[in-house]
């Protein structure tokens, strides 16, 4: 509020320096103080001073609305890319855990379709440790002879997948991709008769 009287003063007092001139016989200074005088005690600076406060009031209402629907939006999003709870499933404990691989690459989330792949991944090369030689999984990959492992072409596709998603955060993984990825990861599992 007194910043609204005090750029109007400021301005009025310039106005004044600039006018300290007599023209003819006409005080431009005396008028430029007149006119101060008038502007200052009329009604005008008090309408612009509630004008200002009520501006005031609603940009800071604004301000809290966009502070809490950009936080509510923030905490959806985390919750959109969250994994859904799974399901209990029936069968043994590999067929429930590849069942609840199955829901996850179900998903309309793409977080959910990595999460799915990683998992499968994991399931396969738990099935894999128990076979064929090898300290990590792509070791044991070398170490699988096609003829002990019909789907070992299949295996490698699904695999070289999850290794993008594994070392490129920003990979974009199309459903479809994500699709293919789990079958053969699937027919592995299958061949293994881990799953039916």
């Amino acid at each position: 509020m007194n910043f609204i009287t005090l750029t109007v003063t400021q301005m009025l007092v310039a106005f004044y320096h600039m006018t300290s001139l007599k023209v003819g016989n006409v005080d431009l200074a005396q008028i430029s103080l007149n006119i101060q005088d008038w502007v200052l005690s009329s009604e005008t600076v008090f309408v612009l001073k509630i004008i200002a406060l009520a501006i005031t009031v609603v940009m800071s209402v604004i301000a809290v609305i966009l502070f809490n629907k950009t936080h509510e939006m923030n905490h959806t999003l985390a919750v959109l890319q969250s994994p859904a709870p799974s399901e209990p499933a029936e069968g043994g404990p590999l067929q429930n855990r590849w069942e609840e691989i199955m829901r996850h690459v179900d998903s309309i989330r793409e977080a959910e379709w990595k999460f799915a792949i990683i998992e499968a991944d994991k399931l396969v090369d738990d099935q894999l440790k128990n076979h064929f030689p090898g300290e990590t999984m792509g070791e044991r990959l070398m170490n699988i002879d096609k003829t002990k492992l019909l789907s070992i072409d299949g295996l490698w596709e699904a695999h070289k997948v999850r290794n993008r998603l594994a070392h490129d955060m920003n990979y974009f993984l199309r459903h479809a991709e994500a699709l293919r990825a789990i079958r053969l990861y699937e027919q592995t599992l299958k061949e293994l008769e881990v799953i039916k």
